[in-house]
């Protein structure tokens, strides 16, 4: 399949599923498209850097949030089995 990114087609080969790489795609032109507005990179390395950057952000935000509600699940549950076994015997 083909893709594009900053206005480059790639060719790439996926066992994945095909509309989940265009919207990967997608997300990077995004991503791209944020960091050109904001005037952070002047060129096409830096462009890259930054975009990079971003993503990493993001990965780890959203890890430190998945982190938190395996906690806060774990909790509950235990919370939940405690109060069940108070409530059998």
């Amino acid at each position: 399949m083909t893709i594009r990114i900053l206005g480059q087609e790639y060719k790439v080969k996926t066992g994945g599923n095909s509309n989940h790489i265009q919207a990967l795609s997608r997300y990077i032109n995004e991503k791209v498209l944020n960091v050109q507005q904001e005037g952070k990179a002047v060129n096409t390395h830096e462009l890259v850097a930054m975009v990079m950057l971003n993503m990493a952000d993001d990965v780890a935000q959203a890890k430190t949030e998945l982190e938190s509600l395996k906690s806060s699940v774990t909790d509950k549950v235990e919370k939940l089995l405690l109060h069940i076994d108070k409530n059998i015997k």
